[in-house]
């Protein structure tokens, strides 16, 4: 059972007496449906303060599947190389309309006018003032006034660029060398960040200000521990902890694994959301495309002759490949098939990239489930500004665009 800890660290919240007090409610569903239609309804329990909204299996409720509405991509496979991408970590919508895109492949920050024209670069590969290392500049933020954060977990620097592209400021930071799968802004100068490394106990959700002090603490949960002493193998993919902010106040994270997300509010555990999986378990063909990717990414003088010896084989894919949230909406999304996977669920730093599939399932603040956002294609969403979508697609070969696209109208007031 995983523990919610608050400011002070070393306390964990109080339980109601270890007693659970349980009322279960039947809440109709109708939204998205057709008249008539209500569908199953799920449970809701409160437990120590905490409303927990169990559903079924999602596709029992049979709702609508919404498709995105593009507004613009960007990227050319035939184009010049600004117009390449090779894996970008970070959209952001600046305040003139203009899209920056961090691709830690090339180590920069490209701009682009509101139509997608290219106009300038931002940074490059390098350790002095203003560089980045590319591989761990583990996000890019948008704090207003056209300006992008950027820190580098390398270079143990957090760096601030104006619009024109000038660096403006630069602070150090002890930044882990390890899994930071988001960075967001809470406003100007404060930062909502995840704060991990493989010798602490805690996986830390806090506010941050932009030169690195602590401000409040908006969720802690206890480490997961990827190696197994007693069969001594090591999974193919980490547990991760995957998460994304409401309010400035409010945080909706899980784990991978688990079919289930937690909102967060404050600091304090207020509603989980819960449903039932119901994916097949995975076949000896698709362990066998499992082990190929994790032998691809050994050496070969090092890879045993049986690798099941060193991997553990999961039973099914993960339960969630990534949490989003928008006004009034948590998405959450479905993994991507096995044979769609490739090396990136095998590096802990890269965190959930390479497991996302086109499809997320939606519900309300309230934990009412709505129907699924279909993006079209694989694909890593950056953040939900109102109703914009900030992501970056791939598509059959694996070439990456950055892309804006609009929440459909139905999903924007499902009311």
């Amino acid at each position: 059972m995983d523990r919610y800890v608050n400011l002070p660290l070393s306390h964990a919240r109080p339980s109601a007496g270890g007693s659970i007090a349980v009322a279960s409610v039947l809440v109709g569903l109708a939204t998205g449906c057709g008249p008539g239609d209500i569908g199953p309804t799920p449970i809701v329990q409160d437990s120590a303060g905490i409303e927990t909204v169990r559903h079924g299996p999602l596709a029992d409720y049979g709702r609508p599947i919404y498709p995105a509405e593009y507004i613009l991509t960007i990227g050319d496979m035939e184009g010049p190389p600004e117009m390449l991408f090779a894996e970008v970590a970070g959209v952001e919508l600046l305040d003139d309309g203009t899209i920056a895109v961090l691709d830690r492949e090339a180590a920069d920050v490209r701009v682009y006018s509101p139509d997608g024209s290219f106009l300038r670069r931002i940074s490059r590969r390098g350790s002095g003032p203003g560089e980045i290392s590319g591989d761990l500049t583990v996000a890019m933020v948008g704090i207003g006034d056209g300006r992008l954060l950027l820190p580098d977990a390398i270079n143990q620097t957090v760096s601030i660029f104006g619009r024109d592209g000038g660096l403006l400021e630069s602070h150090p930071w002890d930044i882990m060398q390890a899994y930071m799968p988001e960075w967001r802004a809470a406003n100007d100068s404060t930062l909502a960040v995840h704060l991990w490394s493989a010798t602490a106990p805690w996986h830390v959700l806090a506010h941050r200000s932009v030169s690195g002090a602590l401000l409040d603490t908006l969720a802690v949960y206890a480490v997961r521990p990827r190696y197994n002493p007693a069969d001594r193998r090591f999974p193919v993919w980490a547990d991760m902890l995957v998460w994304s902010t409401r309010e400035p106040d409010e945080v909706v994270a899980g784990w991978m694994s688990e079919p289930w997300v937690t909102l967060f509010r404050q600091g304090v555990p207020v509603r989980r959301i819960s449903w039932d999986r119901d994916e097949a378990l995975l076949t000896e063909e698709q362990h066998e495309i499992l082990l190929g990717i994790v032998a691809r990414n050994m050496d070969p003088s090092e890879t045993p002759p049986d690798l099941r010896t060193m991997v553990r084989l999961p039973e099914r894919l993960p339960a969630v490949a990534d949490i989003e949230a928008g006004p009034e909406l948590v998405l959450v999304q479905r993994v991507r098939p096995v044979e769609r996977l490739d090396q990136r669920i095998t590096y802990v730093n890269r965190g959930p990239s390479g497991f996302g599939g086109p499809l997320w399932d939606v519900f309300n603040s309230a934990g009412d489930y709505l129907g699924m956002l279909d993006l079209g294609a694989p694909a890593d969403v950056f953040d939900i500004r109102g109703d914009t979508i900030l992501g970056v697609r791939e598509d059959s070969l694996g070439i990456q665009q950055p892309f804006l696209a609009r929440l459909p109208a139905e999903l924007r007031d499902p009311r």
